[in-house]
């Protein structure tokens, strides 16, 4: 009503392009982000049931609650500081022109609005509560929501008035209590609770998921498109509300395409699978396990070849169709892995739904998304909505660049498929991470390939796994084995979560493999499983020390006509060997390939598709004899290639039994062609694993590794561990699988050091304390469940800079062409043309850019304003042409020196001295 000042405040503006100049009332932006998510609430059944488990109150007093918390979200735009960013409408309205610093954001200015007494004290109500223990209450919901720009507010002892004026604190209290009376808040169903320790501390839990539920109704209901600019100031709070708010958030919804698709009711593994015929054990134990009703943790350990992701949806669709989840995200280790499995999971992520739905399907890192649902109209939205400032983008301009990375949109899909890295942010101090933990909250969470993390990883995965448990999330864990303290220390950090009591593993006796572990509110269940006839196996083993002995092997399997692949450790190494394999006259042109993880999602994709086509299952003899593929440890995992011969440098024995998990993968006739009919043999000469590896000593040197893997040494660095793995084998000469697995993991990753040569201790015991450390290093970047959202003692910061795993920290750079004045992306595509161009190198490696001149600098300053997959913290590296398809450009180091960098299709991206080495023009067309 016009009486009522709290009118006189804006809360949204349009741009200041001439286009649009309008403005929304303050008081109606409150009620539409209100309004959306009292209709998320209704419209979500799964998701209003999570919320009155983890606050433990009934929807009847918690629904009022969020809808005046919400009200309360933009409380710090009443501040003069804010509205003198439209100097014009606080001119007309007050009269003032006065100029106060806007150094605080408006979301921490709501929170320090909070804390003055007399801006609160409308809400309180001395007679039916303890105002001290209501405060309590009032500051963890208040910080969630206030935070709702993806970090917590800033908690400062400022004084509200140096940034609110007496008219504008007075106003912002009559607003509180216009919507404590619009929406009637249950104060006195806290009498009881607000004295209640444990229950305070759990709304701490709890708060994490409020913030990200804040974010996400901030986001839709900061959408001009279903939310139009209102500046009638003679309608009431409640004639706005329904009239105007409540219509246009059923619509932001609707359009949004947020709302979970219905599930299918239970269906057999064969229907979800066509292909599958036989299930395996492990898959047959998926359709049979008893589930309980409760969230619960699934290790799946079994060797490659048993379908542990066919397993794992299944177990997935069970739950899903228990409705205790509504969704899945699929963490892997690489983008490579993600590509394979979006492959495969594409073929049935549609049957675990209803009908007549369209479940969402996101990969994160490839260009395909087939979610229809999820409108890009959510991203369109934008174009009138102008930054509050240089430093504070509006929520609608976070919510266009958040979405338009389609690495944190696979969050929000029905169906998720990326890097786990996504997921792990969800715990660390990063801006959204809120917002991460609502799209995993109600999805079955699935981690494959487990034993490839490393120490920081790991410690960072079980910290997932407690926040994941505690909101509520079944999760499944796949690997080919893990040491029994792993498996262990992952259902402890699940159980804590869940809020089950503490319980031992049993089984760990090299005899027990393959293993199903099954945790949940019961006693842990662990079931030994058979294994199908087809993937036990016997595999030789053989070493070869020099890599000219390597490149005989590879002449040799050309001339008999099979196929070979050499896994090198590093990108460099791999390159080397091409290289050498390039100078050689019984190779062809067509015969070589190269492939790692330094190429553009473009070029790498079409690699993928090329040795996919060449080595994949059903790949011919036609396609498959004669064909050299050197790589690194992308084909290690998920990538279903099989070789007839493979060489790998030395590496840990679990990424060994990886590896070979490609060498005779599928069943195949003499000449390499693969046999439909199941039951058949392998008709190929009996497969051997063939080991680049320093020479067997019994005593080596301290660089027994390291003098003839240089750069390896660095990937990994526990020259115990590679000695180990190399003796073992060498005496076994073989092994035995599922029989040997156990054996295997146990004897290299044992904690006891007695059998390590003396001069490999000292580097290995600086391993083992890096690791230690690591893990200390995670247990103090990983947020506290318990803390609740607050900074408390955590460095919050944006997501790019948060680091997810220590020996990779990368970043994504995107190559952009720089020709006659104009930015373009390196890739020509129609559609996610930078995604395309992105390439992800070490950040010690490239971490910034030369001084620039100044078109160049102009032109990089526009392109970030224009695009929206770009924030200021992008790394976007301008290339010029030098020759073909050859693109050079400079960035700077670690250290701030300048470096060389040049791109082309067949070598990747090369930096400094790997121009000149691996530059060559000699076979280019070879991919």
């Amino acid at each position: 009503m016009a009486d009522n000042l709290y009118y006189k405040y804006w809360g949204k503006a349009g741009s200041d392009d001439g286009q649009d100049n309008g403005y929304h009332l303050l008081p109606y932006h409150c009620l539409d982000v209100a309004a959306v998510g009292c209709v998320l609430l209704e419209q979500h059944p799964f998701l209003m049931s999570r919320f009155e488990q983890l606050f433990d109150l009934p929807k009847a007093t918690l629904v009022p609650w969020i809808k005046v918390l919400l009200a309360l979200h933009d409380c710090g735009k009443f501040a003069e500081s804010f509205q003198q960013l439209k100097p014009e409408l606080r001119q007309t309205w007050w009269g003032d022109i006065t100029k106060t610093n806007y150094d605080i954001r408006h979301d921490s200015l709501g929170f320090i609005l909070w804390h003055d007494q007399t801006a609160i004290r409308q809400l309180l109500s001395a007679e039916t509560i303890d105002s001290r223990l209501y405060r309590n209450v009032l500051k963890i919901w208040l910080q969630a929501i206030t935070g709702h720009h993806g970090l917590p507010p800033k908690i400062s002892s400022v004084s509200a008035k140096t940034y609110f004026k007496s008219c504008d604190l007075a106003n912002a209290a009559e607003f509180f209590n216009a919507i404590n009376a619009l929406f009637t808040p249950d104060i006195s169903a806290l009498v009881e609770r607000v004295a209640d320790e444990d229950w305070l501390e759990k709304q701490c839990s709890a708060s994490w998921l409020l913030a990200g539920f804040t974010i996400l109704c901030d986001w839709l209901g900061s959408d001009s498109a279903n939310f139009k600019f209102c500046t009638d100031e003679s309608l009431s709070l409640d004639d706005y509300w329904q009239q105007y708010a409540l219509p246009s958030a059923n619509r932001a919804v609707q359009n949004a395409g947020i709302l979970p698709a219905q599930p299918a009711t239970k269906q057999s593994l064969q229907h979800l699978f066509s292909y599958l015929e036989n299930p395996t054990p492990l898959q047959a134990q998926a359709e049979i396990l008893p589930l309980s009703q409760k969230p619960q943790l699934l290790i799946l350990e079994d060797v490659t070849g048993a379908g542990k992701t066919e397993a794992a949806m299944m177990f997935a669709h069970r739950l899903i169709s228990q409705e205790l989840a509504q969704g899945v995200f699929i963490g892997l280790p690489t983008m490579a892995t993600a590509n394979a499995m979006y492959e495969r999971v594409a073929d049935c992520y549609l049957k675990i739904y209803a009908d007549k739905e369209k479940p969402s399907l996101i990969l994160a890192h490839g260009a395909r998304h087939l979610s229809e649902k999820f409108q890009q109209s959510i991203m369109e939205y934008t174009a009138k909505d102008k930054a509050y400032g240089q430093k504070e983008a509006t929520a609608s301009v976070q919510c266009s660049r958040w979405l338009s990375d389609h690495r944190k949109k696979a969050l929000l899909a029905d169906v998720g498929i990326g890097t786990i890295d996504q997921a792990l942010l969800s715990i660390l101090p990063a801006k959204h991470q809120s917002l991460r933990l609502l799209g995993l909250a109600n999805k079955v969470l699935i981690v494959d390939e487990v034993h490839a993390y490393d120490a920081y990883m790991n410690r960072l995965l079980q910290s997932l796994l407690e926040f994941h448990a505690f909101l509520g999330g079944s999760a499944i864990l796949l690997s080919a084995t893990l040491p029994f303290k792993m498996r262990q220390d992952f259902v402890t950090a699940f159980r804590r979560g869940a809020g089950y009591q503490r319980a031992c593993l049993q089984k760990q006796d090299y005899t027990d493999y393959p293993l199903l572990t099954h945790i949940s509110d019961a006693k842990p269940v662990e079931v030994v499983l058979n294994t199908r006839p087809e993937v036990k196996r016997t595999l030789k083993v053989a070493f070869v020390h020099e890599s000219i002995a390597a490149i005989e092997i590879i002449k040799t399997a050309v001339a008999n006509k099979q196929c070979v692949c050499w896994i090198r450790n590093t990108v460099f190494d791999a390159r080397t060997a091409y290289s050498e394999l390039q100078q050689v006259d019984w190779l062809g042109n067509e015969q070589l390939m190269l492939f790692h993880s330094r190429y553009t999602l473009h070029d790498r994709k079409a690699v993928e598709d090329s040795i996919l086509n060449l080595f994949g299952k059903k790949s011919s003899a036609n396609s498959r004899q004669g064909k050299v593929l050197i790589a690194t440890q992308v084909v290690e995992q998920s990538l279903d290639l099989d070789f007839d011969v493979m060489i790998s440098d030395l590496a840990p024995i679990d990424l060994l039994i990886q590896r070979a998990g490609r060498l005779h993968r599928h069943v195949r006739d003499s000449a390499g062609n693969f046999i439909e009919e199941s039951g058949q043999k392998d008709q190929r000469p009996s497969p051997t694993l063939f080991i680049y590896s320093p020479p067997l000593e019994q005593v080596p040197a301290q660089d027994w590794y390291k003098a003839v893997f240089p750069k390896a040494n660095g990937v990994y660095p526990h020259t115990g561990q590679l000695w180990r793995t190399a003796m073992l084998l060498a005496k076994k000469k073989q092994w035995q699988m599922p029989e040997d697995a156990r054996e295997l993991i146990e004897t290299v990753y044992s904690e006891d050091d007695i059998d390590i040569p003396e001069a490999l201790k000292k580097t290995s015991n600086e391993v083992e304390g890096e690791q230690k450390a690591e893990m200390g290093l995670a247990k103090m970047n990983a947020l506290k469940l318990e803390q609740g959202y607050t900074l408390s003692d955590n460095s919050w910061d944006e997501d790019s800079r948060i680091p997810t795993r220590l020996s990779e920290d990368s970043v994504t750079i995107y190559l952009a062409i720089w020709q006659e004045g104009k930015l373009s992306p390196l890739v020509n595509a129609e559609k996610f043309a930078w995604d395309l161009s992105s390439v992800n190198i070490n950040a010690k490696r490239i971490r910034g850019l030369p001084e620039l001149a100044a078109d160049l600098a102009q032109a990089l300053k526009q392109l970030r304003e224009q695009e929206k997959i770009f924030d200021e913290y992008s790394f976007i590296l301008p290339l010029v042409p030098v020759s073909g398809a050859q693109w050079q450009g400079q960035a700077t180091d670690d250290h701030g020196k300048t470096v060389n960098v040049s791109y082309n299709s067949l070598q990747g991206l090369l930096l400094g001295g790997e121009i000149e080495q691996f530059s060559s023009e000699g076979k280019q067309d070879k991919v």
